[in-house]
């Protein structure tokens, strides 16, 4: 069975459940989306955490969003699952002229302006072949005003056996 707030199902034994869950916090500018993003999936065969990582990190780093900085980074254990955690940060008008570069057809977002930082949080989790991976995204000016009901949050999570 499968529960996501008020959304559930019955789903057979035999399919595994893997895919994405977009989670988004409360904010009074409305023109601000602090969200989490959750993945979920099932890896060919176990990997090291620190190879696995390393494989996230430079994807990020690979984005080419020229300011990008990384404050943080440390192993973690979320429901007895060891992990690593990375918190960076960066302009968000860099991000948006890279992706106005990428897809000069779309128009960017008008409410972007220069100095605007976001700070990005990315926990990766590794049990076996289940890879449980977050990107929390939050305005740096109000990063702890955050960061505290996403560490509860994942205090909360429980990885089955």
């Amino acid at each position: 069975m499968i529960d996501l707030s008020g959304l559930t199902a019955e789903i057979p034994d035999n399919w595994n459940c893997q895919g994405m869950l977009t989670l988004t916090l409360p904010s009074p500018d409305k023109n601000v989306k602090p969200n989490v993003i959750l993945t979920k999936e099932f890896l060919p065969r176990p990997i090291p955490l620190a190879e696995y990582f390393t494989r996230i990190k430079e994807s990020i780093q690979k984005r080419g969003i020229k300011d990008l900085k990384i404050s943080d980074e440390r192993e973690i254990v979320v429901s007895g699952v060891r992990g690593k955690i990375m918190v960076c940060s960066w302009d968000v008008s860099a991000m948006a002229a890279m992706l106005q570069r990428e897809n000069p057809e779309q128009k960017a977002p008008a409410n972007i302006k220069p100095g605007q930082l976001v700070k990005q949080i990315q926990v990766t989790l590794l049990k076996e072949t289940l890879a449980i991976n977050m990107t929390a995204s939050f305005p740096a000016e109000q990063f702890d005003v955050y960061y505290r009901p996403f560490q509860l949050f994942l205090k909360s999570m429980k990885i089955a056996e």
